[in-house]
């Protein structure tokens, strides 16, 4: 669950399509009370080992890089070699994704003497000085190429001091086929006379997911808002769409039935108090012909324009007054609307994969 994960299962199945040779190794799913394989072949070229590990602790440990790194690192640390001497005249590249991947894999491709690109997915917000500053540099030093998500990333890693020359800025993609504008999808949902303000991600503080909720209580009552995702706060969106008619919680929707919410609802909200990465589900409402009204932090300016939505500094009275007025005026809504699908076609088709593969 979460758009870094949709992302790297979309890149595998990318890289099979180009016939390259995969193997993943990460873990069985920590945050969410899904099952998975210890082992998984997939297409035609893709092999994946999940090593089991403690659920519960991450959402804990999150806000605070040392614990987290100690909780996430061991497994992945000393099953990478066993999967590089099973591998190792086959393995050209490997892909790290994050800082602990990245330590990680830049502690082992040089004892193996294999190239390493790292990816980042977020803002860091590095401190000036200090242990964890010097240690993220030390992983992107060590690394052949480094990809980031955002124009802002780059700045970030380049202001810590990488060589500007092997950093390089990828845009996720989707899959147009899949995320495309449903017919009747109101209806199908039964929400035809309702005006539908959708949420979809994890349900966390730094989501503002509880902004979100108090700005909710306040909006013209005629607005329901949606919201699709699991995560520490599910209890409490429990409560509150048990005590208001026009919050309504999902829970988990698998990416498969997405395209039907996005179709169905009027806008799609991003709320975030946090610097956000990207915001994958961006792309996917706009795919489905969904606007998208989204916080002006991190890299969602550069996911979105005012052709195809709006961007607001996040608190409960801008949350308001922007969902009513599109509420209020549906033609200014409508031609936002025209415009999303051609959006998503133009910036976010699978030719985004090239600026990977080339960096392998």
């Amino acid at each position: 669950v979460g758009g870094i994960e949709t992302h790297f299962d979309d890149l595998v199945s990318e890289l099979d399509k180009k016939n390259w040779k995969v193997w993943v190794l990460t873990y069985k799913p920590i945050t969410t009370k899904v099952w998975a394989p210890f082992f998984e072949k997939r297409g035609k070229n893709i092999i994946i080992y999940r090593i089991p590990w403690f659920r519960g602790l991450f959402y804990k440990l999150v806000k605070k890089p040392l614990f987290e790194f100690v909780f996430l690192t061991p497994g992945l640390f000393f099953a990478l070699p066993f999967l590089l001497l099973s591998y190792t005249n086959k393995v050209q590249v490997i892909h790290s994704h994050g800082l602990v991947a990245g330590f990680i894999s830049v502690f082992w491709a040089k004892i193996f003497r294999k190239k390493v690109v790292t990816t980042t997915h977020s803002i860091y917000h590095f401190p000036k000085s200090g242990l964890y500053r010097n240690f993220a540099r030390w992983i992107f030093d060590k690394s052949d190429s480094v990809l980031t998500l955002s124009e802002q990333s780059k700045i970030e890693l380049v202001a810590l001091g990488i060589n500007e020359n092997k950093i390089k800025v990828f845009t996720y993609w989707i899959d147009l086929n899949c995320f495309k504008p449903i017919k009747n999808a109101k209806e199908k949902l039964g929400w035809e006379r309702k005006f539908i303000t959708l949420f979809v991600g994890r349900l966390v503080k730094e989501k503002g997911v509880l902004v979100l909720l108090e700005a909710a209580k306040k909006w013209n009552k005629y607005i329901t808002l949606v919201i699709a995702g699991t995560g520490p706060l599910e209890t409490i969106i429990n409560e509150q769409s048990a005590k208001n008619k026009n919050i309504n919680y999902l829970g988990k929707i698998d990416n498969d039935k997405l395209p039907l919410y996005y179709s169905a609802s009027d806008l799609l909200i991003i709320p975030s108090i946090h610097e956000e990465g990207f915001g994958r589900v961006i792309l996917e409402s706009l795919a489905c012909g969904t606007p998208v009204v989204g916080s002006n932090r991190g890299a969602i300016p550069e996911a979105i324009d005012n052709s195809v939505g709006k961007l607001i500094e996040i608190n409960q009275a801008n949350i308001v007054s922007t969902v009513e007025y599109f509420h209020k005026y549906p033609d200014k809504l409508f031609k936002l609307s025209k415009e999303t699908r051609r959006y998503a076609k133009k910036r976010f088709s699978e030719k985004n994969a090239d600026t990977i593969v080339e960096a392998y």
